[in-house]
């Protein structure tokens, strides 16, 4: 893997039409469609419901470690999981070589817009289930709280891969917190460590929990370049 890294050109995995504007607007234009509908069943809500979202956070928290950990780690169907994220996106960054060098890039980081289709058809049985007990009010919060947790892990998740002066500029590199969050992203890039540890992206609750998180070392601390 690491000869594998040193050849990887970013260029040539992306397509030559590929445009990061439109990849994030086909994204927010389904996240918007989804979230409509859910908005459309959430106006049913009783207000006890909407306390259930933080539990659905905690929900969506162990989805992303556990389809993270198997699928885009592991040769198994659907095999283009593994593909786009352990062939190819680890492959072009490294954990000392995080940062995006042009926008473009960013098609290497982001999800395809059409992942947000699987990823909701593998979380309707926690929607369908929040409906039968109580009713279609509780099934919208869930929507609504899954849209965000999943725009949540792809805004910070391309955060992590932006050039520390971008993020200097922008307020973000100068909190503690997302360095933090950031530094444990890294670490899970460490090729050796990568099917391992570290495998939330948002909140490193399931990590904890689930006994795969590990510090990221001091080096790994320091800005990147």
């Amino acid at each position: 893997m690491p000869a594998a890294a040193a050849r990887f050109v970013r260029a040539e995995h992306l397509t030559a039409d590929y445009v990061a504007g439109r990849h994030i607007a086909l994204t927010l234009t389904l996240a918007s469609i989804i979230a409509a509908g859910g908005a459309l069943m959430a106006v049913h809500a009783r207000p006890v419901d909407w306390l259930f979202a933080p539990a659905f956070f905690v929900v969506a928290n162990f989805i992303e470690w556990a389809v993270h950990k198997v699928p885009m780690h592991h040769p198994m169907a659907p095999r283009i999981l593994y593909k786009n994220h352990t062939l190819i996106h680890h492959l072009a960054f490294t954990d000392r070589n995080m940062p995006i060098a042009r926008t473009a890039e960013l098609g290497l980081v982001m999800m395809p817009w059409y992942t947000m289709i699987g990823l909701f058809a593998v979380a309707s049985p926690v929607m369908i289930v929040a409906g039968l007990l109580r009713g279609v009010g509780l099934s919208g919060v869930f929507l609504l709280a899954a849209v965000a947790y999943f725009l949540m892990y792809e805004v910070l998740h391309a955060s992590y891969h932006l050039p520390d002066a971008l993020l200097n500029r922008v307020g973000l590199g100068r909190l503690g917190l997302f360095r933090a969050a950031q530094a444990h992203h890294q670490h899970h890039h460490v090729l050796a460590r990568m099917s391992h540890v570290n495998f939330n992206v948002t909140f490193p609750l399931m990590d904890r929990l689930m006994g795969t998180n590990e510090a990221p070392t001091p080096a790994e601390t320091a800005p990147t370049t």
